[in-house]
Parts: C-alpha cells; structure tokens; sequence
C-alpha cells in the first residue's frame, strides 16, 4: 500500500468517530432518520421466508446466462455457438440479536454448463459475511467476501475467464443533520486468474493478478425538497503480482447530485480522472470520468438509462489501459399482473491510446434485445433474444449473431 493510502485510512478511522460524537451531542429535528442503506437491510428481512426468534433465512435458486448480472450486459465471444448458463444457490442466513444490529452470512454454490466447447463444466461459489450495526444517525457495515468464479470480460479480451476474489471492506453512511450525510467506504482485495480453472486459450489473464486497495469519502447535502448535490473523492491502488510496470494509482474528484420526485430518479456524478503508473516508461492517462443513472415509472411503463466513462486494465500488446464509455437503456411494461415485457440496448466503446501492432485500436461492441419475465408465487422466469455486434479495427474478435439469454429463479 502507498503512503498516501496510509493517510487516507488514517483520516478515515479518524474522522467517523468524530462525527459520531459530533452527532450524539447535537439534538436533532431529523424528518427522515432512517439511513438509505439500513433501509435496505431491513427490507431485504421481510423477504425471509423461515423465521425462529433472531434467525431468518432466505433460499433462492436461479438459472441464468454467465455475467448476465452485470451492470451493462452483452455476451463475450464464447458463448457465440455453445450453450453455457449458470445454476446457483444463493443461501442467507440474518441474525438479529438486537434491533440496531444485524449480522449476515451468504453462500452461492453455482454450477456453469458448457455445450459445444472443451469443457463439460465448472463448480463455482461466493461467500459474504456481513456485520451491519444501525444507530439513529450512524450506519456500519463491515464485510468479508470471498469467491472463485466464472465472468464475462466483454472488454479487451471477450472471453469468459474464472475469478477468484479475496475481500475486506468497512463501508457506512453518517447522517450529521436532516441535510447533510458522509457516505464512507475502505477495503483491501486480491484479484487472481487461477490456471486450474477454465480460462480462455492463449490469453495470459494471470498478468492481471493484482491486490487493489480503494477508498471513498463523499458528502451529500440536500439542498432542495427534491434534490442532494455531492462532492465525492476515490483513491485506488493498484499492485500487479505479474506485471509491476502496471503498478499504479487510480484518482478520482467527483461532483453531481440527484434528483427524485418518487416517479422519477436521476443520478449525476462526473469529474477529473487519472490513472498514474509508478513507472515513468509507462504512458498516464488523463481525462473525465463519470456515470449517469436515469429512470422513470408510468403507470405500466418503467424506463431506465445508464451511461459510464471509466478505465480499464488491459493485457494485450503495448497496452496497460483503454478507456471504456458505455450507455444503455431499457424499458419494462407490465401486461399483466404476472407477465413483464422488457426492451433495450446497451452500446459500449473501448479506446487504447497506444497502436496495436501499429494500428488504431478501438472496439465496438453493442447487443439489443427484446423479453419477457413471467412470475408466480416462488416462481420466475425469463427469456431475452437480441442481436449482438462487436466489431475491433485491429480485427480482432470481430462477430454478429442472435443471443439468447435465459433466467429462472424459484424461491423456498
């Protein structure tokens, strides 16, 4: 870890137990106390379905396509002729031996199948361990995180690629006033490419084994009924185990607000973001990141919208980064009180700034689709069907096809 994380941790563990004696002697008129992500903590108890005294649990078994849960999807090149979808078991265990506190324990035993490729199979898995203590004005949130599985890495390599993730965080939010609140975050995480596990052929994803040290301070004031602006600061470092000349930090200075009447949210967050490599051989990067968030309710109709500017690392020839600018959107409409239909698009865009080989290198790559949730009681299921396009100037994983992708999730 840098100096200067050192610092930033230091003044994080300094700073919250400041403000939370700050706001034990101060009296106040709050209109809403509860925390937004205590909020969140509480409601996700009333989905247990088995309840005996502090102890609530909650089964869920679920069917669909590998990565199909990040945030912005489109298939990587291998599932282009194989059937390959992920079977998991997502296990939850609450005990809640007070009201203000709350501790949570998580399982996701996964199996992913694969048809038409080398490979029959693999056997993943996910576990969290979560510690959430909620006061009036104060939550906490300290969290372990451990897994070993199968991702879809659309950018630079297209491919699925097995992860394993060690993590440690401390994250919260402090509401000093009805206006004012401190968001905080810290954590620790190791990143490794495991070679006995399914990994792309002739792709050296191991070069991006690395230990990432982050953390993130924003503040938010609600400065109209309807509106927060936020300034917010991120520090990441970067130590590759492989690769030291990618050693580097990441800097973000952000600003933004959001906006929500109920019916519709907005979210805006942009600001200066650099990426500085410990090597002075290797090429920084300067520029503006940012992520926009919008949707909207209707009566039946629910639209959604999202675009991202960030960075990335990158693996291939003379290339430790592209830059990432991805939009999507999407629209839902409930035809019936069991059947959704669903509608979207997702574009995304990669820029390297060095030649590929003595080229210009940027991929495109882009996936739209059209679907159907249909519920029941314990029951959901889904169908999407869209087309997917990637095209790279250098030639590269260049494909166009239909995609389908399938989901099926059956609560206990």
């Amino acid at each position: 870890m840098r100096p200067g994380s050192y610092r930033v941790l230091v003044l994080l563990i300094l700073i919250v137990p400041l403000f939370a004696d700050a706001q034990q002697n101060q009296r106040l008129r709050d209109r809403d106390p509860d925390l937004a992500a205590a909020k969140a903590v509480t409601g996700e108890l009333q989905q247990a379905r088995f309840h005996y005294g502090p102890f609530y649990f909650l089964s869920r078994i679920r069917v669909s396509d590998v990565g199909f849960s990040s945030s912005i999807y489109v298939p990587s090149s291998d599932t282009g002729d194989t059937l390959s979808f992920a079977v998991e078991a997502p296990q939850r265990l609450y005990f809640v031996p007070h009201k203000k506190t709350i501790f949570t324990a998580e399982v996701t035993p996964a199996y992913n199948f694969f048809t038409g490729s080398g490979e029959s199979g693999q056997l993943d898995y996910s576990a969290r361990g979560d510690a959430h203590l909620m006061f009036n004005h104060l939550y906490v949130n300290g969290y372990v995180l451990l897994s070993d599985q199968l991702r879809a890495h659309v950018s630079d390599v297209n491919r699925l690629a097995t992860v394993e993730t060690g993590e440690v965080g401390l994250a919260g939010e402090l509401k000093y006033s009805s206006r004012t609140s401190m968001l905080f975050k810290a954590s620790r995480s190791s990143i490794e490419y495991p070679e006995d596990r399914y990994q792309p052929d002739a792709v050296p994803m191991n070069l991006l084994d690395r230990t990432d040290t982050r953390t993130r301070l924003a503040f938010h004031h609600k400065t109209f009924p309807l509106t927060s602006l936020f300034v917010a600061g991120e520090i990441s470092d970067h130590d590759f185990d492989r690769a030291s000349y990618k050693d580097s930090r990441r800097t973000w200075y952000s600003g933004g607000g959001t906006y929500d009447t109920g019916r519709s949210q907005i979210r805006v967050e942009a600001g200066p973001l650099k990426l500085d490599f410990a090597s002075p051989d290797e090429e920084d990067y300067s520029g503006i990141g940012a992520n926009v968030g919008a949707s909207r309710s209707n009566g039946r109709w629910l639209y959604s919208a999202r675009a991202d500017r960030d960075v990335g690392f990158s693996i291939l020839l003379d290339n430790n980064f592209y830059v990432s600018t991805a939009v999507s959107g999407k629209i839902d409409y409930d035809a019936t009180r069991r059947l959704m239909l669903h509608a979207g698009s997702a574009w995304q865009r990669d820029d390297y700034v060095r030649l590929y080989l003595g080229q210009d290198r940027e991929d495109t790559i882009s996936f739209t689709w059209v679907g159907f949730t249909y519920n029941m009681r314990r029951l959901q299921a889904g169908l999407d069907a869209g087309w997917y396009e990637r095209e790279s100037t250098i030639g590269i994983d260049n494909d166009s096809g239909i995609r389908w992708v399938i989901r099926l999730s059956y609560t206990l």
